[in-house]
């Protein structure tokens, strides 16, 4: 009796199965003869895209100055100081005999004048940015609104080159002030004058044969050198941002280029490329780098932020136009054409076309006959799944779906 019973039971599932089945299959508009199947599916969202160029570099000094010396009305006596050591402002560096007291005054004379000269014309340039800087709209309006971060980035330049020539004008004085000492001296009638650094630094070289430059004094501050190919330097301009890694640094540091050369490293040839060299300043000021340090440096030479971003999959191209499949509420899939921007690591900028939030198909040339204004099933995704929300589903409802989805499912 139990076993005639389980024979009716499945006897009468099987019906059920193959009825329902065939009544889905022949029914006019049945789902399951237009329904696609999505396995990769997302939602847009916004993200920030940023075109690197790659390149090997060397750490070397950002200045050098170099100091000469004049043996007309004077001839060199010893080195103050030897290679390697470092000095500042009124270090003694060397010392000469005058052999025309004169002549050499003159000399000192002029220069201090020259140097003035050079004094007026960087406060004439330091007042023309204060009044620039002035010009500016403060940092909140009437309505007590932010500037925007253009404003913002101009108000800092603009203090930050302020700031560098104030510390030329320094630079400046100590020299009048070491040439006034000399001259000092030379009304005094001492023979043996004393030559002093003007600014701070390591003595990078001294010429014991008495050629000049008689020294060469590279600056604490360093710069990153970098040399492109003609291709490359196309694509670099100033004011670049950077990013510098080195062995010697857990941190990534950030760079700007300061510096963009026209012409190449070395003399044309014909049978050789030309490289042409370019300067990054580093923005952070703690660091460890020193001068002959290797690094790796990223020039970043496009950048889009906050901006649609999907993957490069997910566009198809329709003609002369790109396209790409939006999942919409009504349970259709829909072709929509779209503007595409900047190309980075597999993921395509959309401009237009789109808005954030719409979900997406990922690979669409996965999917198997995918036709606009299809109906489209997805795959289970059991973490999405709630208790509570399949019990306020209808009984017919979940038994219709599921039996779609084992007919469906390939």
């Amino acid at each position: 009796m139990n076993k005639r019973k389980v024979l009716y039971t499945v006897l009468a599932l099987s019906l059920l199965f193959a009825g329902t089945n065939g009544y889905l299959i022949e029914k006019a508009k049945s789902k399951v003869d237009r329904e696609v199947r999505v396995e990769h599916w997302e939602a847009l969202n916004n993200d920030d895209l940023q075109e690197e160029l790659p390149k090997s570099g060397v750490v070397t000094s950002a200045e050098e100055t170099y100091l000469y010396f004049n043996d007309e009305f004077g001839s060199f006596k010893k080195f103050l100081v030897k290679e390697g050591d470092e000095v500042k402002a009124g270090t003694p560096l060397y010392e000469y005999e005058v052999t025309d007291f004169t002549g050499q005054k003159d000399v000192l004379e002029s220069e201090v004048d020259q140097l003035e000269d050079e004094i007026d014309s960087i406060d004439d340039n330091i007042s023309d940015l204060e009044r620039l800087e002035n010009s500016l709209p403060s940092s909140y309006d009437d309505e007590e609104m932010p500037l925007e971060a253009s404003a913002l980035e101009t108000e800092y330049d603009i203090k930050k080159e302020i700031a560098s020539r104030e510390l030329e004008i320094d630079r400046l004085e100590n020299q009048i002030d070491s040439l006034e000492r000399q001259i000092s001296d030379l009304e005094s009638y001492e023979t043996t004058l004393t030559v002093e650094s003007s600014g701070e630094g390591t003595v990078k070289e001294l010429s014991h044969s008495v050629q000049n430059p008689l020294i060469t004094i590279a600056s604490e501050a360093v710069v990153v050198t970098a040399d492109l190919t003609e291709k490359e330097i196309m694509d670099v301009e100033e004011n670049m941002d950077a990013k510098v890694q080195s062995e010697v640094e857990k941190k990534t540091l950030k760079g700007l280029v300061s510096d963009v050369s026209t012409l190449p490293k070395r003399d044309p040839h014909i049978e050789t490329d030309s490289m042409y060299p370019i300067e990054i300043t580093l923005q952070d000021e703690d660091y460890k780098l020193l001068p002959g340090h290797h690094v790796f440096v990223s020039v970043i030479t496009d950048e889009v932020k906050n901006a649609l971003v999907v993957p490069f999959t997910a566009v198809e191209k329709s003609g002369t136009k790109k396209v790409i499949w939006v999942l919409t509420d009504k349970g259709t899939v829909k072709k929509k054409t779209v503007e595409t921007g900047l190309e980075v690591d597999g993921k395509v900028q959309i401009k237009s076309g789109v808005k954030a939030g719409e979900y997406y198909i990922m690979n669409p040339d996965e999917v198997p006959a995918l036709s606009n204004g299809a109906a489209f099933i997805t795959a289970l995704d059991w973490d999405k799944i709630k208790l509570r929300d399949l019990k306020k589903m209808k009984r017919p409802t979940v038994i219709e779906n599921l039996l779609l989805g084992i007919l469906e499912r390939k």
